[in-house]
Protein backbone atom coordinates (compact mmCIF):
# COMPACT_ATOMS: atom_id res chain seq x y z
CA UNK A 1 0.00 0.00 0.00
CA UNK A 2 1.65 3.25 -1.24
CA UNK A 3 2.33 5.98 1.59
CA UNK A 4 -0.31 8.08 0.15
CA UNK A 5 -2.84 5.42 0.56
CA UNK A 6 -1.55 4.69 3.90
CA UNK A 7 -1.98 8.27 5.33
CA UNK A 8 -5.42 8.69 3.60
CA UNK A 9 -6.91 5.39 5.45
CA UNK A 10 -5.01 6.53 8.69
CA UNK A 11 -7.37 9.45 8.67
CA UNK A 12 -10.45 7.95 7.98
CA UNK A 13 -9.72 5.35 10.79
CA UNK A 14 -8.56 7.90 13.37
CA UNK A 15 -12.10 9.72 12.76
CA UNK A 16 -14.00 6.80 13.10
CA UNK A 17 -12.49 6.01 16.19
CA UNK A 18 -12.88 9.86 17.25
CA UNK A 19 -17.01 9.56 16.21
CA UNK A 20 -16.76 5.79 17.14
CA UNK A 21 -18.07 4.43 14.32
CA UNK A 22 -17.44 2.99 10.72
CA UNK A 23 -18.37 2.57 7.44
CA UNK A 24 -22.04 2.40 7.55
CA UNK A 25 -23.35 0.67 4.47
CA UNK A 26 -26.88 2.41 3.23
CA UNK A 27 -29.35 -0.08 3.85
CA UNK A 28 -29.79 -3.12 6.27
CA UNK A 29 -29.66 -6.63 3.75
CA UNK A 30 -31.49 -9.40 4.01
CA UNK A 31 -30.09 -12.45 2.84
CA UNK A 32 -32.65 -15.37 1.79
CA UNK A 33 -31.17 -18.48 4.15
CA UNK A 34 -31.75 -20.81 1.07
CA UNK A 35 -28.77 -19.25 -0.52
CA UNK A 36 -27.23 -21.34 2.23
CA UNK A 37 -29.22 -24.59 2.04
CA UNK A 38 -30.89 -24.65 -1.46
CA UNK A 39 -29.26 -27.22 -3.48
CA UNK A 40 -30.11 -25.67 -7.26
CA UNK A 41 -28.46 -22.89 -5.32
CA UNK A 42 -25.29 -24.97 -4.68
CA UNK A 43 -25.48 -26.21 -8.15
CA UNK A 44 -25.56 -22.71 -10.01
CA UNK A 45 -22.55 -21.70 -7.90
CA UNK A 46 -20.38 -24.37 -8.86
CA UNK A 47 -20.89 -23.57 -12.55
CA UNK A 48 -20.87 -19.69 -12.22
CA UNK A 49 -18.42 -19.28 -9.43
CA UNK A 50 -16.27 -22.01 -9.21
CA UNK A 51 -15.84 -23.04 -12.60
CA UNK A 52 -16.51 -19.47 -14.86
CA UNK A 53 -14.46 -17.59 -13.32
CA UNK A 54 -10.47 -16.94 -12.33
CA UNK A 55 -9.42 -18.85 -9.40
CA UNK A 56 -6.84 -17.87 -6.90
CA UNK A 57 -4.62 -20.53 -5.91
CA UNK A 58 -1.88 -19.26 -3.84
CA UNK A 59 1.29 -16.84 -3.86
CA UNK A 60 4.25 -17.32 -6.02
CA UNK A 61 6.28 -18.84 -2.89
CA UNK A 62 4.23 -22.13 -3.32
CA UNK A 63 6.65 -22.63 -6.12
CA UNK A 64 9.50 -21.50 -5.27
CA UNK A 65 11.83 -23.26 -7.12
CA UNK A 66 11.91 -24.25 -11.54
CA UNK A 67 10.95 -27.75 -11.39
CA UNK A 68 8.71 -27.47 -8.40
CA UNK A 69 5.22 -28.99 -8.34
CA UNK A 70 2.10 -28.62 -6.35
CA UNK A 71 -1.00 -30.51 -6.20
CA UNK A 72 -4.36 -28.78 -5.16
CA UNK A 73 -7.50 -30.23 -5.09
CA UNK A 74 -9.59 -27.86 -2.42
CA UNK A 75 -11.61 -27.20 -5.48
CA UNK A 76 -13.03 -30.29 -6.05
CA UNK A 77 -10.92 -30.30 -9.25
CA UNK A 78 -7.53 -32.02 -9.30
CA UNK A 79 -5.04 -29.16 -10.07
CA UNK A 80 -1.14 -29.53 -10.72
CA UNK A 81 0.90 -26.12 -10.19
CA UNK A 82 4.13 -26.26 -12.01
CA UNK A 83 7.19 -24.08 -11.98
CA UNK A 84 9.09 -24.64 -15.68
CA UNK A 85 12.29 -24.41 -15.62
CA UNK A 86 12.39 -21.05 -17.23
CA UNK A 87 10.58 -20.04 -14.34
CA UNK A 88 7.32 -19.20 -15.60
CA UNK A 89 4.05 -20.52 -13.87
CA UNK A 90 1.91 -22.97 -15.78
CA UNK A 91 -1.07 -25.57 -14.82
CA UNK A 92 -3.02 -28.63 -15.64
CA UNK A 93 -5.51 -31.22 -14.34
CA UNK A 94 -3.85 -33.75 -12.78
CA UNK A 95 -5.25 -36.43 -14.95
CA UNK A 96 -3.70 -39.01 -16.72
CA UNK A 97 -4.72 -38.82 -20.91
CA UNK A 98 -4.92 -42.72 -20.86
CA UNK A 99 -6.78 -43.87 -18.30
CA UNK A 100 -7.55 -40.83 -16.15
CA UNK A 101 -5.30 -41.71 -13.15
CA UNK A 102 -3.66 -38.92 -10.86
CA UNK A 103 -0.05 -37.78 -12.25
CA UNK A 104 1.13 -36.48 -9.39
CA UNK A 105 0.69 -36.01 -5.38
CA UNK A 106 1.80 -33.43 -2.79
CA UNK A 107 4.62 -31.05 -3.38
CA UNK A 108 8.17 -31.10 -4.33
CA UNK A 109 11.06 -30.59 -7.18
CA UNK A 110 9.75 -32.71 -10.22
CA UNK A 111 11.38 -32.89 -14.02
CA UNK A 112 8.46 -34.70 -15.13
CA UNK A 113 5.34 -36.71 -14.42
CA UNK A 114 5.06 -40.81 -14.58
CA UNK A 115 1.80 -42.28 -14.23
CA UNK A 116 1.67 -44.86 -11.51
CA UNK A 117 -0.81 -46.92 -13.49
CA UNK A 118 1.15 -47.80 -16.44
CA UNK A 119 4.14 -45.60 -16.76
CA UNK A 120 3.18 -43.23 -19.20
CA UNK A 121 5.36 -40.51 -18.68
CA UNK A 122 5.28 -36.56 -18.95
CA UNK A 123 7.75 -33.51 -18.97
CA UNK A 124 7.45 -30.77 -16.64
CA UNK A 125 5.79 -29.15 -20.05
CA UNK A 126 2.93 -31.18 -19.89
CA UNK A 127 3.95 -32.90 -23.12
CA UNK A 128 3.57 -37.10 -22.92
CA UNK A 129 7.11 -38.04 -23.42
CA UNK A 130 6.97 -41.83 -23.40
CA UNK A 131 4.67 -44.18 -22.61
CA UNK A 132 5.22 -48.43 -22.48
CA UNK A 133 4.44 -50.45 -25.88
CA UNK A 134 4.09 -47.55 -27.60
CA UNK A 135 2.98 -49.50 -30.75
CA UNK A 136 -0.45 -50.13 -28.82
CA UNK A 137 -1.07 -46.76 -29.03
CA UNK A 138 0.11 -45.58 -32.64
CA UNK A 139 -3.39 -44.36 -33.29
CA UNK A 140 -3.38 -41.96 -30.80
CA UNK A 141 -0.39 -39.34 -31.30
CA UNK A 142 1.56 -38.25 -28.29
CA UNK A 143 0.91 -34.58 -29.30
CA UNK A 144 -3.12 -35.47 -28.71
CA UNK A 145 -2.37 -36.77 -25.56
CA UNK A 146 -0.17 -34.15 -23.47
CA UNK A 147 -1.37 -33.55 -19.74
CA UNK A 148 -4.46 -30.92 -19.96
CA UNK A 149 -3.65 -27.56 -19.87
CA UNK A 150 -5.87 -24.89 -18.27
CA UNK A 151 -5.07 -20.62 -17.82
CA UNK A 152 -2.89 -19.60 -15.41
CA UNK A 153 -0.98 -16.26 -14.92
CA UNK A 154 1.41 -15.06 -11.97
CA UNK A 155 0.28 -11.41 -11.52
CA UNK A 156 2.48 -9.45 -8.94
CA UNK A 157 3.02 -12.64 -6.58
CA UNK A 158 -0.67 -14.06 -6.70
CA UNK A 159 -1.00 -17.46 -9.47
CA UNK A 160 -4.44 -17.34 -10.43
CA UNK A 161 -6.28 -20.22 -12.97
CA UNK A 162 -9.22 -20.89 -14.73
CA UNK A 163 -10.62 -24.04 -13.72
CA UNK A 164 -11.99 -24.40 -17.21
CA UNK A 165 -10.13 -26.13 -20.03
CA UNK A 166 -10.08 -24.22 -22.91
CA UNK A 167 -10.89 -20.86 -20.88
CA UNK A 168 -8.87 -17.67 -20.70
CA UNK A 169 -8.03 -15.56 -17.67
CA UNK A 170 -10.00 -12.50 -17.96
CA UNK A 171 -9.74 -9.32 -15.05
CA UNK A 172 -12.53 -6.94 -15.47
CA UNK A 173 -11.51 -3.26 -15.42
CA UNK A 174 -12.08 -2.80 -11.98
CA UNK A 175 -9.44 -5.18 -10.90
CA UNK A 176 -6.57 -2.97 -12.16
CA UNK A 177 -6.70 -0.51 -9.03
CA UNK A 178 -7.25 -3.37 -6.36
CA UNK A 179 -3.95 -5.27 -8.75
CA UNK A 180 -2.13 -2.27 -7.80
CA UNK A 181 -2.44 -1.74 -4.36
CA UNK A 182 -1.65 -5.89 -3.55
CA UNK A 183 1.61 -4.70 -5.88
CA UNK A 184 2.55 -2.90 -3.13
CA UNK A 185 2.66 -5.90 -0.64
CA UNK A 186 5.56 -7.55 -2.56
CA UNK A 187 3.65 -10.79 -2.02
CA UNK A 188 6.36 -12.81 -4.63
CA UNK A 189 8.73 -12.74 -2.02
CA UNK A 190 6.79 -14.34 1.29
CA UNK A 191 7.68 -17.68 1.75
CA UNK A 192 5.00 -20.42 2.27
CA UNK A 193 5.19 -21.73 6.88
CA UNK A 194 2.41 -23.87 6.85
CA UNK A 195 -0.52 -24.91 4.87
CA UNK A 196 -3.64 -26.95 6.42
CA UNK A 197 -7.00 -28.46 4.83
CA UNK A 198 -9.94 -27.97 7.16
CA UNK A 199 -13.25 -29.28 6.28
CA UNK A 200 -16.74 -28.16 7.96
CA UNK A 201 -19.77 -28.69 8.45
CA UNK A 202 -21.10 -25.68 7.59
CA UNK A 203 -21.95 -23.90 3.44
CA UNK A 204 -18.42 -21.72 2.32
CA UNK A 205 -20.19 -18.71 2.80
CA UNK A 206 -20.68 -18.87 6.09
CA UNK A 207 -17.28 -19.79 6.60
CA UNK A 208 -16.29 -16.79 4.42
CA UNK A 209 -18.82 -14.05 6.29
CA UNK A 210 -17.02 -14.77 9.24
CA UNK A 211 -14.20 -12.43 8.13
CA UNK A 212 -16.48 -9.85 6.82
CA UNK A 213 -17.57 -7.96 9.59
CA UNK A 214 -15.92 -7.19 13.35
CA UNK A 215 -19.28 -6.71 15.42
CA UNK A 216 -18.50 -10.02 16.80
CA UNK A 217 -14.64 -8.92 17.79
CA UNK A 218 -15.91 -8.79 21.40
CA UNK A 219 -18.33 -10.91 21.82
CA UNK A 220 -17.19 -14.26 20.61
CA UNK A 221 -13.71 -13.30 20.88
CA UNK A 222 -13.60 -11.87 24.05
CA UNK A 223 -11.15 -13.74 25.71
CA UNK A 224 -8.39 -14.00 22.39
CA UNK A 225 -8.80 -11.44 20.40
CA UNK A 226 -10.99 -8.62 21.80
CA UNK A 227 -8.07 -6.76 23.40
CA UNK A 228 -5.83 -6.41 20.12
CA UNK A 229 -8.25 -4.47 17.59
CA UNK A 230 -10.86 -2.21 18.25
CA UNK A 231 -14.20 -3.58 17.97
CA UNK A 232 -16.96 -3.12 15.52
CA UNK A 233 -14.96 -0.56 13.27
CA UNK A 234 -13.42 -0.80 9.90
CA UNK A 235 -13.35 0.86 6.77
CA UNK A 236 -14.48 -0.96 3.96
CA UNK A 237 -13.45 -0.36 -0.06
CA UNK A 238 -14.81 -2.19 -3.77
CA UNK A 239 -13.22 -2.56 -6.27
CA UNK A 240 -16.27 -4.28 -8.43
CA UNK A 241 -16.96 -7.41 -6.78
CA UNK A 242 -13.58 -7.39 -5.15
CA UNK A 243 -13.22 -5.63 -1.72
CA UNK A 244 -11.04 -4.83 1.02
CA UNK A 245 -11.83 -4.14 5.04
CA UNK A 246 -9.55 -2.74 7.23
CA UNK A 247 -9.51 -3.09 11.32
CA UNK A 248 -7.20 -1.14 13.29
CA UNK A 249 -5.22 -2.88 16.20
CA UNK A 250 -5.48 -0.97 19.35
CA UNK A 251 -1.98 0.14 19.04
CA UNK A 252 -2.85 2.83 16.17
CA UNK A 253 -3.26 5.35 19.24
CA UNK A 254 0.33 6.00 18.94
CA UNK A 255 0.28 7.42 15.61
CA UNK A 256 -1.01 10.56 17.43
CA UNK A 257 2.38 10.52 18.96
CA UNK A 258 4.22 10.78 15.65
CA UNK A 259 4.51 13.57 13.33
CA UNK A 260 2.47 12.21 10.65
CA UNK A 261 5.00 12.45 7.87
CA UNK A 262 6.42 9.71 9.88
CA UNK A 263 3.36 7.34 9.95
CA UNK A 264 3.28 3.75 9.62
CA UNK A 265 0.35 2.32 9.46
CA UNK A 266 0.45 -1.01 8.33
CA UNK A 267 1.89 -2.51 11.28
CA UNK A 268 -1.41 -1.18 13.08
CA UNK A 269 -3.78 -3.06 11.28
CA UNK A 270 -5.17 -6.55 9.79
CA UNK A 271 -6.60 -5.30 6.54
CA UNK A 272 -8.83 -8.28 4.43
CA UNK A 273 -8.78 -8.51 0.63
CA UNK A 274 -11.85 -10.51 -0.41
CA UNK A 275 -10.99 -11.78 -4.23
CA UNK A 276 -14.34 -12.72 -5.28
CA UNK A 277 -15.65 -15.11 -5.20
CA UNK A 278 -13.78 -17.66 -2.36
CA UNK A 279 -9.81 -16.59 -1.45
CA UNK A 280 -9.73 -13.96 1.51
CA UNK A 281 -5.88 -12.56 1.53
CA UNK A 282 -5.36 -11.12 5.17
CA UNK A 283 -2.35 -9.28 5.54
CA UNK A 284 -1.40 -8.69 9.43
CA UNK A 285 2.09 -7.99 11.12
CA UNK A 286 4.87 -9.42 9.12
CA UNK A 287 2.67 -12.81 8.08
CA UNK A 288 0.35 -13.24 5.27
CA UNK A 289 -2.61 -15.72 5.48
CA UNK A 290 -4.31 -16.87 2.05
CA UNK A 291 -7.48 -18.67 3.18
CA UNK A 292 -9.17 -20.46 -0.35
CA UNK A 293 -12.92 -21.66 1.24
CA UNK A 294 -14.59 -24.18 -2.09
CA UNK A 295 -18.15 -25.65 -1.71
CA UNK A 296 -17.23 -29.96 -0.41
CA UNK A 297 -18.79 -31.58 -2.88
CA UNK A 298 -22.88 -31.18 -3.63
CA UNK A 299 -23.92 -30.42 -0.35
CA UNK A 300 -24.53 -27.08 0.36
CA UNK A 301 -23.58 -27.53 3.98
CA UNK A 302 -20.19 -28.74 3.87
CA UNK A 303 -17.09 -26.67 3.30
CA UNK A 304 -13.30 -27.28 3.08
CA UNK A 305 -10.77 -24.38 3.51
CA UNK A 306 -7.35 -24.29 2.86
CA UNK A 307 -5.33 -21.89 4.89
CA UNK A 308 -1.79 -21.27 4.23
CA UNK A 309 0.33 -18.95 6.45
CA UNK A 310 3.40 -17.06 4.54
CA UNK A 311 6.70 -15.43 6.31
CA UNK A 312 8.53 -12.64 4.82
CA UNK A 313 11.87 -14.95 5.28
CA UNK A 314 11.82 -18.89 5.24
CA UNK A 315 12.18 -20.31 8.84
CA UNK A 316 15.09 -22.12 9.07
CA UNK A 317 15.98 -21.69 12.91
CA UNK A 318 14.35 -23.21 15.41
CA UNK A 319 13.33 -20.14 16.62
CA UNK A 320 12.33 -18.62 13.48
CA UNK A 321 9.78 -21.94 13.47
CA UNK A 322 8.37 -21.81 16.54
CA UNK A 323 7.39 -17.73 16.02
CA UNK A 324 5.61 -18.83 13.27
CA UNK A 325 4.30 -22.05 14.62
CA UNK A 326 2.83 -19.92 17.54
CA UNK A 327 1.37 -17.57 14.74
CA UNK A 328 -0.86 -20.29 12.95
CA UNK A 329 -1.85 -21.63 15.85
CA UNK A 330 -3.34 -18.37 16.76
CA UNK A 331 -5.11 -18.23 13.70
CA UNK A 332 -6.41 -21.62 13.81
CA UNK A 333 -7.40 -21.64 18.11
CA UNK A 334 -9.47 -18.26 16.69
CA UNK A 335 -11.57 -19.83 13.72
CA UNK A 336 -11.37 -23.91 14.66
CA UNK A 337 -12.48 -22.75 18.64
CA UNK A 338 -14.70 -19.93 18.01
CA UNK A 339 -15.57 -18.63 14.25
CA UNK A 340 -16.53 -22.18 12.91
CA UNK A 341 -18.65 -23.85 15.41
CA UNK A 342 -20.71 -21.34 15.78
CA UNK A 343 -21.22 -21.00 12.24
CA UNK A 344 -21.58 -24.85 12.14
CA UNK A 345 -24.60 -24.36 14.59
CA UNK A 346 -25.66 -21.35 12.38
CA UNK A 347 -26.01 -23.79 9.71
CA UNK A 348 -27.87 -26.71 11.66
CA UNK A 349 -30.41 -23.75 12.71
CA UNK A 350 -30.68 -22.61 8.88
CA UNK A 351 -32.95 -26.25 8.77
CA UNK A 352 -35.43 -25.13 11.64
CA UNK A 353 -37.62 -22.83 9.65
CA UNK A 354 -37.42 -19.56 12.37
CA UNK A 355 -36.78 -17.78 9.79
CA UNK A 356 -36.76 -16.96 5.67
CA UNK A 357 -33.86 -14.67 5.72
CA UNK A 358 -31.10 -13.29 8.02
CA UNK A 359 -29.84 -9.59 8.52
CA UNK A 360 -26.88 -8.04 7.79
CA UNK A 361 -27.15 -4.34 9.55
CA UNK A 362 -25.86 -0.96 8.39
CA UNK A 363 -22.28 -1.70 10.02
CA UNK A 364 -21.93 -5.08 8.08
CA UNK A 365 -21.41 -3.85 4.78
CA UNK A 366 -18.84 -6.00 3.49
CA UNK A 367 -21.33 -9.06 4.19
CA UNK A 368 -24.47 -7.07 1.96
CA UNK A 369 -21.79 -6.39 -1.18
CA UNK A 370 -20.80 -9.62 -0.98
CA UNK A 371 -23.98 -11.91 -0.82
CA UNK A 372 -25.30 -9.41 -3.85
CA UNK A 373 -22.35 -10.10 -5.95
CA UNK A 374 -23.11 -13.74 -5.32
CA UNK A 375 -26.89 -13.17 -6.29
CA UNK A 376 -26.46 -11.00 -9.27
CA UNK A 377 -23.82 -14.04 -10.52
CA UNK A 378 -25.62 -16.66 -10.00
CA UNK A 379 -29.41 -15.84 -10.94
CA UNK A 380 -28.79 -13.55 -14.17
Amino acid sequence: MEKAAQLALADRLLDYIDRQTLQLSDEVYRQSVAEYTDEQQAARERIQLFRSRPLCVGLSGDLPTPGYQLTHDASGLPLLLTRQQDGSFKAFLNVCRHRGARVAEGAGDSRGFVCPYHAWRYGLDGRLVSRPEESSFEACPRDDHALTPLAAEERHGVLWVHPTPGEALVFGEEFAPLEAELAGYALADFHPFATRELRRDMNWKLALDTFLESYHFCVLHKDSICGIFHHNLATFDTFGVHFRLVTPRRTIAKLREQPRADWNLLPHLVVIYVLFPNTVLVWQGAQVEIWQIFPDGKDPSRSVLRLTLYAPEPAVSDKARQHWQRNLELVLHVVENEDFPLGEGIQRSFSSGAQPHIVFGLNEAALGHFHAAITEATQS
